[in-house]
C-alpha cells in the first residue's frame, strides 16, 4: 500500500493515523489469501433445513490463475547480464544473488503480488556482516512517498503481529524505515511506544524494496472472485438437488388406510399392492440439467477469459503445435506477463541500487547498477528445432552473443562464448569466433 504525503517528518500521531487507516487494505488482502488457500465464501454456506444436504464444494480456480500466471512469469529464473561487459562488478551482484537463492526468492515474490496486487522485500545485513533480503506480507507494509511527480520513497512502515505458541494471543509491533534508520515500537489498542531505535540500516535508501503485480495493484484472480463463487454455488446446488433426489419421498395414492407397520413390511418384501386408481410415484424437482450444465460452462468461459489464464485441458492445445501458434494461444496470458515485467523490473533495479550501494560502502568491487540489463524469459514450452533453425538463418547477419540469446537453454550468453572458447582452445580476439569487435560475423567460427 502506498500513501502521499507533503511531510517531510513523521510524528507518532502520523504513523499511528497511518496504521489505523491500513487496517482496511489488511482485510482486503486477508481475503485474496484466503481465496487462494481454498476458503471461499461457498464454505459458510447456510443449511437450508436440518434434513436438507449442505454440500460446499470449492472449485479453486483462484489457486489455478496464480499458479499458471506466476510460472509463466517467473518460472524461468531472472538473469543477468553487463552492457559494458563488466564481469567483475557483476560477479559480486551474483555472488549476493546466489547466496540469498534469488531465484526462488522471486518466484515467492511474483506468487505474492499475483495473489494480494503487491509484494515487498526487506533488505539487511546478518550476523555474518553479508547482504540479505526477505520478503514481507504484503499486508504489513505501508509505504509513504512525497508528493513529487516521481513519488520517491520517504518511509516504510510495518506492521505485524507475534503469536504465542498456541497462536491464541499475539502482540503487535510497529517499525519505521526512514533512509538511514529503523525504529521499533510496540502497539496497542492506536498506542505507539519506543521499544528500540533508532538504529542506523547502512543502506543508501529505505530498505524496503516494493513489487505491483500491475499498474493498478489487483491480484490476477481479483476480477473474478464473484464468477468464482458463482460457479461454486451453482456446483453445490447442483449436488443438493442430487442428493434430494436420492432422498426423494415416495407418493403412494390411493393407500391411505396403511400403517407403519405395512410400510416396513412393503419396503422388506419390495412389493407393492395398489387399489384400482392407486399409484405410486416419487416427489422429485423437475431439473433441467442441459440449463444448469450451460450455466456452468459460460461460468467457466468467463473466468478463463477474464482472468486471461486459458484453459489449458482445451482441445485447442492439444497436437502437435509450432512456437508460434502456442503463442497466439498465450496472447492474454503474454499481456499480463509484460504487465507484471514492467513492476517487476523497477523493484529489482531498487534492489540491485540498494546492495551495490552496500558493497560501495563495504568498500568491495563498484557495482555500477545502471550497467546491470535485466532479463527476462516466459516459460513457455520451446520449440528448440525452430530456434536453432533462426539462428543458422540469422548467423552472420547479427551477433553471435544476440543469436546464442534466442536460445531457450543458454542462460548466458556471453559465459556461453567464453565457454566455447576454452573447449575449443580459441583467444580472446573476436575474429578467432568468426565476430569482429562490434559483434558483426566475418564468415568463421562456431558452427
Amino acid at each position: 500500500m502506498r500513501i502521499e504525503t507533503t511531510k517531510t517528518e513523521l510524528g507518532i500521531r502520523d504513523i499511528s493515523s497511518i496504521v489505523l487507516s491500513h487496517m482496511a487494505d489488511v482485510e482486503h488482502k486477508r481475503k485474496l489469501m484466503r481465496y487462494y488457500m481454498g476458503d471461499h465464501d461457498i464454505r459458510h454456506k447456510l443449511q437450508r433445513n436440518t434434513s436438507a444436504p449442505n454440500n460446499k464444494l470449492v472449485s479453486n480456480y483462484c489457486e489455478y490463475i496464480t499458479n499458471m500466471s506466476t510460472g509463466f512469469f517467473m518460472g524461468m529464473p531472472v538473469s543477468y547480464t553487463s552492457a559494458s561487459d563488466n564481469e567483475d562488478s557483476l560477479g559480486e551482484l551474483v555472488s549476493v544473488l546466489n547466496y540469498n537463492d534469488e531465484a526462488s526468492h522471486n518466484l515467492r515474490l511474483a506468487e505474492e503480488a499475483s495473489i494480494k496486487g503487491e509484494a515487498y522485500e526487506m533488505l539487511y545485513m546478518d550476523a555474518d556482516a553479508q547482504i540479505r533480503f526477505a520478503m514481507i506480507p504484503a499486508e504489513e507494509i505501508v509505504l509513504v512517498c512525497d508528493a513529487s511527480v516521481e513519488k520517491r520513497i520517504m518511509y516504510a512502515v510495518r506492521h505485524y503481529r507475534v503469536y504465542d505458541i498456541g497462536r491464541v494471543t499475539y502482540k503487535e509491533y510497529v517499525e519505521v524505515y526512514d533512509r538511514s534508520s529503523v525504529t521499533s515500537y510496540s502497539y496497542n489498542g492506536g498506542s505507539l511506544a519506543v521499544i528500540d531505535g533508532p538504529k542506523l540500516h547502512y543502506f543508501d535508501d529505505v530498505p524496503i524494496v516494493e513489487y505491483p503485480n500491475n499498474e493498478q495493484r489487483r491480484g490476477d484472480f481479483e476480477g473474478v472472485i464473484s464468477l468464482v463463487d458463482a460457479y461454486n454455488k451453482a456446483q453445490s446446488l447442483t449436488l443438493d438437488d442430487m442428493e434430494d433426489f436420492t432422498n426423494a419421498y415416495l407418493v403412494l395414492k390411493g393407500m391411505g388406510g396403511n400403517t407403519a407397520e405395512d410400510m416396513a413390511e412393503l419396503r422388506q418384501n419390495k412389493v407393492l399392492q395398489l387399489d384400482e386408481g392407486g399409484n405410486a410415484e416419487w416427489l422429485i424437482k423437475d431439473l433441467n440439467d442441459d440449463y444448469i450444465e450451460n450455466i456452468k460452462k459460460r461460468l467457466q468461459s468467463d473466468i478463463h477469459k477474464f482472468s486471461n489464464i486459458p484453459d489449458m485441458t482445451d482441445d485447442s492445445f492439444s497436437g502437435n503445435t509450432s512456437g508460434v501458434a502456442i503463442k497466439y494461444k498465450l496472447i492474454g496470458l503474454e499481456q499480463v506477463r509484460s504487465r507484471k515485467e514492467r513492476g517487476f523490473k523497477q523493484g529489482l533495479q531498487r534492489r540491485i541500487e540498494l546492495i551495490s550501494g552496500m558493497v560501495r560502502t563495504k568498500s568491495g568491487p563498484a557495482i555500477d547498477f545502471r550497467d546491470v540489463q535485466i532479463i527476462f524469459t516466459a516459460n513457455i514450452p520451446a520449440n528448440v528445432q525452430e530456434q536453432a533453425n533462426l539462428v543458422k538463418t540469422l548467423y552472420g547477419i547479427v551477433s553471435l552473443k544476440t543469436l546464442l540469446g534466442q536460445l531457450s537453454f543458454v542462460d548466458n550468453p556471453a559465459s556461453e562464448i567464453e565457454e566455447a572458447r576454452r573447449e575449443q582452445g580459441i583467444g580472446d580476439d573476436y575474429a578467432d569466433l568468426g565476430m569482429n569487435a562490434e559483434g558483426g560475423a566475418d564468415g568463421a567460427g562456431i558452427k
